[in-house]
């Protein structure tokens, strides 16, 4: 009696934990390879804002309602402040926040819409970051946005949307970073 007893608890305890899914995904995008853009270090005020109008990352729909969000482990803008710091260092820029040239990561929008149906899921991520610079009295801004499809059988599982999205934001990253027209703003 003891071992069904024990069995029936154990097995109670391991099928709530595989019935829970995470709450938050994780942001972890990879830093982009920069080509050097000087010879000589510049200085660079580097921050960030997100203008994004939810806080979620991601939204499951099920038959045309969202069933629920997911939450980002750590605010979008504090991880590409992260990725842009070191990128921009490997370029050849020094981060000096009393610098004259100031550089703005922007985040407009970054959002995955997860669509569950009975044969599978498709999962859409549309990421569009603002660049928006200033040296002396002279502006640079410029718009980057990126999207991805993913599909798969079943429903989807927070690890492959997660790789989804950071190769996203990795691949935006780069772009940005390795822009010819803004290293050009930065170098002036």
């Amino acid at each position: 009696m003891r071992l069904l007893f024990a069995f029936v608890i154990v097995s109670a305890l391991l099928s709530g934990c595989a019935t829970s899914s995470p709450k938050t995904l994780v942001l972890s995008p990879e830093i982009p390879a920069a080509s050097a853009q000087t010879l000589s270090p510049i200085n660079v005020a580097l921050k960030s804002k997100d203008l994004r109008s939810s806080g979620y990352v991601a939204r499951f729909i099920k038959e045309d309602k969202v069933s629920s969000v997911v939450n980002p482990a750590e605010s979008p803008r504090i991880t590409l402040e992260r990725v842009f710091n070191q990128a921009l260092t490997r370029a050849g820029y020094q981060i000096d926040p009393a610098s004259g040239r100031d550089l703005i990561i922007v985040v407009d929008q970054l959002v995955t819409d997860v669509d569950e149906g009975m044969l599978g899921f498709e999962a859409n991520t549309h990421l569009m970051l603002t660049v928006n610079a200033s040296n002396q009295n002279r502006t640079f801004s410029k718009r980057y946005s990126a999207t991805s499809r993913l599909k798969g059988p079943f429903k989807a599982d927070f690890a492959s949307l997660e790789l989804d999205i950071n190769k996203l934001l990795t691949q935006l990253s780069g772009q940005i970073i390795n822009d010819p027209e803004l290293n050009q703003f930065l170098q002036q």
